[in-house]
């Protein structure tokens, strides 16, 4: 026996080594899992031999099983350029699939991060990818979302379960470029959405940290030795890792290092645990995804900009046909809105906002994304403007309002020619004159404002003649009214608000006060609100607005609305402001336009020469250094609110601030922030025309990120490229964000009023699909689909509501049904009479409702 030859001690090392191996060799043996896969398509990344490649390597490696991340109109392309291959991919899935080696984990479109875009947008990704791929793979199911990217927003538990899905992954383990999620919990989670919705989950695990060797990985991707020991160690029964391979990565089965491992598909993997772990509750929220894009770099915000403007204008397009069907019996423009929609989701794609300078120039992402939306913004507008006759009878003016509750707010169309120079007034269907506002543009152009009340879902029509009253005041038509130019502070009155504008501080607002609200100051003391503020590296210094002497313009003034101008400059790059007082609307307007005298370096410092990928802390990650429009306000405190799709979160962050890739906060803005006291008692909302980040910090209650230029992902240089043009606006309201009714005033900004000249006398001055709906209740589509009404209600608020809606129609029948299209239930609608129903609908906080409204007939 070899111990009889050894010394004691050398027998107790032994001894002990051989106990140690006896207690690891259980562990060793246990078995962990792997979820393999490929993620790409014809738009991103997708070789001729990928099918080939796929049915090969399945049949070369028996034990492994893949999970699908393609987009969908992938099979398009390569069902003809690759017809044989494809084919012979088709059939392998019908043998193997869809419960068996393959499996389509994510059918969006365009694989969007979701977090960034509508609510409305995520659902018609998964409602055109679901539907394309079954065009091809005719036996798929959908059972769990997985993706590559941090595609991830807090709603989506509610939409996966609309489409059937029974499970969902909460990791992006190899790919954490644009982000990640937060660690949390073992084994399984239920993920529960903000509506309530709940859904089996396999979260990124409590012990699954970020890789200390590189900046977008986590320790799972690679089933390492030492993460899956920490797993077992840590009462994780049943490990996962997980790597979606880019299609056209070669190397076959990746490869795990801890053995045994088992390659499965992730539904497979949810069915082999279910019932032998018991999954954790996790509320999860907006601010558990943990976004990392280039926030405020120009092409970033252009590519938002543009996806937000066809958003607004395609959904709007979408409910005024839907309109124009069931009050003039026009037919339903199916295959124009689903290429409208098609373009749009491209433009929405998740490699748009993070590579978007890849590709030959003049085909960049950024480019793709400029056609993509121009497309979807043709069709949309030729849909509105179908609504409206080609006339040149211009006395008669339609307004749609495609809010589902009634508004009286100012409308703009472009005057004709033949009223310029004369006295006109609008005369509303009772006969009575209403406020009205004439502005001209530098190019000769007047367009006429007028204030219009209009019933939810439909329109009310208007009369545009001549009058004896007056021609507006001279500083209501023309651009060239007198400018302050010396330290003369103008002061602004309107029904809501006293304003002081101070051009010796760079024509910041030095004074906000509430008069509705008992005379309240917004603007902290002696500071300046709507400041830029910015760090340009190249001087080693900060810029403020506010340092310099500006030229402050009162542009137009009447009974609409105040507009001023602000000219300055910033670190010698000339920009100037508009803003925009109503007397009938709290809301206050801004327009920030910056030309940029050639390439200002703006940022937190100088990456130019040492830009390392896997270096975690990055200059773009710091919005503090960044040029950001600046609210000091006074006494309202720091509790934040934000929308997200479908959602409204709560922030949990002391600030929004980090610069390295490990202490990434969810800083984002979709559409609104809305900061409060402690008590509730006020708040000012902060609108944005595009996803951005936001600031927050122990000395700025409040920020909106407008330029970076640096070094960034991957080392690109992200440029200027021309000048910079935002839209924003503030809501001083009372309450919270939800009493001071901030999502609808948002969905009024997004989604305006039309108003356009008609034809004749019509017969019908004004109608409206329903009545009243109430302001938490918000139609977020209304669609015809083989003849029968879609329409989809979102409750804004945080509490569930139960409500009483009067519809004006008789229909054979009412049904809820889910985002399939299967019924749900059935309505019994009480019928008033006079061609009216009335149904009670009840919908959870923040959750949404389907109806489709069968052989539906508007009365007359």
């Amino acid at each position: 026996m070899v111990l009889e030859n050894l010394s004691q001690k050398h027998r107790l090392s032994v001894f002990i080594l051989f106990c140690f191996l006896l207690v690891k060799i259980p562990v060793l043996s246990q078995t962990a899992w792997f979820t393999d896969g490929y993620h790409g398509g014809i738009y991103g990344h997708y070789p001729q031999w990928q099918a080939r490649f796929m049915v090969e390597q399945l049949e070369k490696h028996p034990d492994w099983a893949i999970n699908l991340e393609i987009e969908p109109e992938t099979w398009d392309t390569i069902s003809v350029t690759d017809a044989e291959n494809f084919k012979a991919f088709q059939a392998y899935f019908e043998k193997e699939g869809p419960s068996g080696r393959i499996e389509f984990v994510n059918p969006t479109w365009s694989q969007p991060y979701c977090y960034n875009i509508s609510g409305e947008s995520i659902i018609r990704q998964f409602h055109y990818g679901m539907a394309k791929t079954r065009e091809y793979f005719p036996s798929a199911s959908f059972v769990t979302y997985a993706v590559e990217e941090p595609c991830f927003t807090s709603s989506l538990p509610q939409i996966l379960k609309g489409f059937g899905y029974k499970y969902a992954v909460l990791r992006n383990p190899n790919t954490c470029w644009g982000g990640y999620t937060s660690a949390f919990g073992k084994n399984l989670v239920n993920w529960i959405g903000p509506d309530g919705t709940s859904i089996p989950a396999v979260p990124r695990y409590a012990v699954e940290e970020l890789s200390t060797e590189s900046t977008w990985q986590t320790e799972s991707w690679t089933n390492s030795n030492s993460f899956i020991e920490k797993c077992f160690a840590n009462g994780i029964q049943f490990p996962v890792g997980m790597c979606f391979q880019d299609a056209g990565w070669d190397g076959g089965p990746w490869r795990s290092e801890y053995q045994p491992t088992r390659y499965t598909t992730w539904t497979n993997y949810f069915e082999m645990i279910k019932g032998k772990v018991e999954p954790e509750d996790w509320h999860f929220t907006q601010e558990d995804i943990k976004p990392g894009l280039v926030w405020g770099a120009q092409v970033v915000q252009e590519i938002a900009k543009q996806v937000r403007e066809s958003e607004n204008l395609l959904v709007t397009a979408e409910k005024m046909a839907a309109m124009d069907y069931l009050f003039n019996g026009k037919s339903w423009p199916e295959e124009d809105f689903a290429e409208a929609w098609r373009t749009l989701m491209l433009a929405q794609h998740h490699d748009c906002w993070i590579v978007p300078y890849n590709g030959r120039p003049g085909d960049t992402w950024a480019d793709k994304v400029v056609r993509w939306t121009e497309a979807t913004n043709q069709i949309a507008s030729e849909k509105i403007s179908n609504l409206f006759a080609r006339t040149n009878n211009t006395e008669y003016i339609r307004v749609y309002n495609t809010l589902g509750s009634a508004r009286k707010e100012e409308v703009a169309l472009i005057l004709p020619e033949h009223f310029r120079g004369r006295k006109i007034v609008v005369i509303d269907a009772k006969g009575k004159p209403v406020p009205h506002q004439l502005s001209e543009s530098v190019d000769g152009e007047v367009t006429l404002f007028f204030e219009a009340s209009v019933p939810g879902m439909g329109y009310a029509t208007y009369w545009l003649k001549q009058s004896d009253k007056e021609l507006p005041s001279k500083k209501e038509l023309d651009l060239s009214s007198e400018k302050l130019t010396s330290s003369e502070k103008l002061a602004i009155e309107t029904d809501y608000y006293s304003v002081i504008i101070d051009p010796a501080h760079g024509g910041t607002i030095t004074s906000l006060i509430d008069k509705k609200k008992g005379n309240k100051q917004l603007v902290q003391n002696g500071k300046y609100l709507n400041d830029l503020r910015g760090f340009f590296y190249k001087e080693d210094r900060f810029y403020e607005g506010s340092e310099n002497q500006a030229t402050v313009s009162v542009m137009e003034e009447g009974e609409l609305f105040t507009r001023v101008k602000v000219e300055n400059q910033i670190a010698g790059h000339n920009y100037y402001q508009l803003i925009t007082f109503y007397e009938n609307n709290p809301r206050i307007d801004f327009t920030l336009h910056i030309d940029w005298d050639g390439q200002p370096r703006i940022g937190a410092y100088d990456q130019s020469d040492n830009y390392e990928a896997t270096d975690r802390n990055k200059a773009f990650y710091n919005d503090d250094y960044k040029l950001h429009v600046r609210f000091p306000f006074s006494d309202i405190g720091r509790k934040i609110y934000k929308n997200a799709p479908f959602d409204v979160t709560e922030s949990k962050l002391d600030n929004t601030l980090y610069s390295s890739w490990d202490t990434i906060k969810h800083n984002v803005i979709l559409n609104w922030v809305d900061i409060t006291g402690q008590e509730q008692d006020y708040g000012v909302a902060l609108f944005s025309d595009h996803a951005t980040s936001y600031l927050q910090s122990d000395s700025l209650p409040l920020g909106l990120t407008v330029q970076y230029t640096g070094r960034a992902l991957w080392g690109r240089d992200y440029s200027i490229h021309g000048p910079t043009e935002i839209r924003y606006a503030l809501l001083p309201h009372s309450g919270d964000w939800e009493r001071g009714e901030v999502e609808k005033a948002s969905s009024q900004w997004n989604e305006p009023m039309v108003a356009q000249f008609t034809s004749g006398s019509p017969e019908q001055q004004e109608r409206s699909i329903l009545e009243t709906i109430g302001d938490n209740l918000e139609i977020t589509s209304m669609v015809v689909e083989n003849g029968n009404l879609l329409v989809r209600i979102y409750n804004t608020s945080s509490r569930e509501i139960s409500r009483e809606v009067t519809w004006n129609c008789s229909v054979d029948k009412i049904e809820q049904v889910d985002l399939k299209g299967d019924t749900i239930r059935e309505l019994s609608p009480v019928d008033k009479g006079a061609g009216r129903l009335q149904t009670n609908i009840t919908i959870p906080q923040f959750g949404f409702v389907t109806l489709r409204f069968i052989d539906l007939q508007i009365k007359e």
